[in-house]
């Protein structure tokens, strides 16, 4: 009888620190709709530099030739990754 009583409260005890555990993390990590709209902001920023070209780029059209020639070496660069078939 006092062993089952005292696995009960080892249990109890358990329950609680993982309960007790659970709350302060969720206090800890849950965030403020301030703080989700500013890393919602941060994140559209680095999404708009990350994709973003130079002035430069936009302003000199590409001529055809440099265009093709790009395609090209993108293209050799392919096929030089590639395994050899068999």
């Amino acid at each position: 009888m006092t062993l089952y009583l005292l696995f009960g409260l080892a249990a109890l005890a358990l329950i609680g620190l993982v309960a007790l555990l659970w709350r302060l993390w969720r206090d800890y990590a849950q965030l403020s709709p301030e703080a989700e709209e500013r890393e919602r902001e941060l994140a559209l920023l680095n999404d708009a530099q990350a994709n973003r070209m130079s002035d430069q780029v936009l302003a000199r059209p590409l001529d055809p030739d440099a265009a093709w020639q790009t395609m090209v070496e993108r293209g050799a660069g392919r096929r030089r990754r590639s395994p050899p078939r068999r």
